[in-house]
């Protein structure tokens, strides 16, 4: 007989593990390692809203490159920025009356972390 699977609660297990990679730093780049180094770069998202799943799709593939070359020992450097300057930024603060600036703030805190949600190692520091 077929035993009934339990609901799937990812919450429970994402804590988990979002803090025990946070705790042993998996995603920190050393500069100083002797480890064979490797860098990730992927084109830094505007700040005129939230993430869609083009982002999500553009940040998958090297995440998934990053890990792989963390789990066969490199020292891999990924790192995390936004473009914030230039006009779709500037235009959707207008859009939404709000000065670019703190349009600017708020999507960069919002961004970061829904990139955190998603569980990406990207390094942060």
């Amino acid at each position: 007989m077929l035993k009934k699977m339990e609901k799937y609660q990812p919450a429970q297990f994402e804590k988990k593990w979002t803090e025990e990679w946070k705790n042993k730093k998996l995603n920190v780049f050393d500069p100083d390692s002797k480890k064979k180094k490797y860098y990730v770069l992927v084109e830094w998202p505007y700040t005129s809203g939230d993430l869609h799943i083009g982002h999500w799709f553009t940040f998958t593939i090297p995440d998934v490159l990053s890990r792989y070359k963390r789990m066969n020992d490199w020292n891999v450097f990924f790192p995390m920025g936004y473009d914030a300057f230039g006009l779709p930024a500037e235009n959707a603060a207008i859009q939404h009356k709000v000065h670019p600036q703190d349009w600017t703030m708020k999507n960069i805190k919002t961004m970061t972390d829904q990139f955190q949600t998603m569980g990406t190692m990207i390094d942060w520091d």
